[in-house]
């Protein structure tokens, strides 16, 4: 099994450190990187190169926010998630307006942590079960006519794929279209939506209502 490298951001020394022994534990696992603040958190995650970054919502020197609207800008190939003892809708949703696909409890068993590192290393978003609830109340549920900023409809069936953690190929194969009018299709979403990447556009898809289905870290496998 191939290891997700995984950067941590927290100012508390004591509960950092601690995580990173629990996560080197773990065969899929390494802890490449610790840091207490956002500014160090934008420069090792391009220094480090880490698949995940797992950020607390409160942390020192820049916000939550604006780190993770840098690591996105400057290591686009880096995901960004929330680690946090908050449960308030407007740090969830600034978490993922931008674009962080993770938003995560930092009171979950430790199974369901690593099981979430590898889903959003993969491109998935995940959300803590009990904040799912509050996502999905937040959302306004829109038909295909409603949608905003004159998507077409073939834009929001990819919008949905995307935020279920396809490829453009995989999306590609699924609509039985080439990965190059995928890639066009993405540029126009971006374009409409006045966006910058992938992560953004998972979470305007969110948002808005186009996607019910959405990952949480207590699905029982079966």
């Amino acid at each position: 099994m191939e290891q997700v490298k995984v950067l941590l951001a927290d100012k508390k020394e004591i509960f950092r450190e601690g995580l990173a022994r629990l996560l080197q534990e773990q065969e899929q696992i390494e802890v490449v990187f610790q840091c207490s603040n956002g500014k160090e958190a934008i420069k090792e995650a391009g220094d480090s190169e880490p698949d995940v970054v797992l950020m607390d919502t409160n942390i020192s020197d820049c916000g939550s926010k604006e780190a993770t609207e840098q690591i996105n800008k400057s290591s686009p190939g880096v995901k960004v998630a929330m680690l946090t003892d908050s449960e308030d809708e407007e740090d969830l949703f600034s978490a993922i307006e931008a674009g962080a696909t993770g938003y995560l409890l930092k009171d979950m068993e430790v199974g369901d942590l690593v099981k979430s590192i590898d889903l959003i290393g993969k491109g998935e978003i995940v959300v803590s079960l009990p904040l799912v609830g509050k996502l999905v109340r937040k959302v306004t549920l829109k038909t295909k006519a409603e949608v905003k900023d004159g998507l077409s409809e073939r834009e929001v069936e990819i919008l949905k794929l995307l935020v279920g953690g396809n490829t453009n190929k995989e999306i590609a194969g699924t609509l039985f279209i080439t990965e190059n009018t995928v890639k066009v299709h993405m540029k126009n979403i971006l374009g409409k939506l006045q966006l910058r990447n992938r992560q953004q556009a998972a979470a305007y898809a969110v948002k808005q209502g186009l996607v019910t289905e959405i990952r949480d870290t207590e699905e029982k496998s079966g």
